[in-house]
């Protein structure tokens, strides 16, 4: 009985795909239920526009795990998400943006450059993106908190480029922080 419901709702996706039915609703409305779908829809091969809404869910679901600070989970969503589509720009970004967080909360000096660094390749994929510089001067500050000139060009950098507010107001203060501790540091040495 439970197989033959399981098969009767892949039916219907199969249906809605096919009568242009927009499967991205899915994908946005009720990810998880579209991805455990996954493995039967990739039996049948998938369409297009079915990748697209699995690569829209795994996106989702990703975007919820870091804003957990899942990032494990959140590198697997992204990770399933580039192996769906190599070209989704998105994805890639998401994906170093996770595996950036999850370096940086390693706290060890080696995992803190390497978070610079997929935060730097993340700036190259969105570059009109601000919270990629934010997390790299955070990587800095992280690094040694006197190193002013890194951490100040980077959040300087990243509040010239596009930021929700509640991130700009953050890179603002962090930066009105930094700057009098590295007034305060120079005025000591006069």
């Amino acid at each position: 009985m439970i197989f033959r419901l399981f098969l009767f709702f892949i039916l219907i996706i199969y249906s809605w795909d096919c009568a242009g039915i927009d499967i991205q609703k899915m994908a946005r409305d009720d990810p998880a239920a579209l991805i455990a779908l996954e493995d039967s829809l990739s039996e049948r091969g998938l369409s297009p526009a079915i990748i697209t809404a699995l690569v829209t869910a795994h996106n989702t679901l990703g975007l919820a795990a870091l804003e957990a600070e899942d990032y494990k989970k959140g590198i697997g969503h992204f990770s399933r998400a580039v192996d769906l589509s190599e070209l989704d720009t998105l994805s890639r970004y998401n994906l170093l943006i996770a595996e950036g967080h999850l370096l940086y909360k390693s706290g060890n000096k080696d995992g803190l450059w390497d978070s610079i660094q997929n935060y730097h390749k993340a700036a190259q994929l969105k570059p009109n993106l601000g919270d990629p510089h934010y997390y790299i001067g955070q990587s800095y500050h992280k690094l040694g908190d006197t190193d002013f000139d890194l951490i100040l060009e980077s959040y300087e950098k990243a509040l010239t480029l596009n930021l929700s507010s509640h991130l700009r107001e953050k890179i603002e203060e962090a930066h009105a922080r930094v700057s009098k501790r590295d007034q305060l540091l120079k005025d000591f040495w006069k």
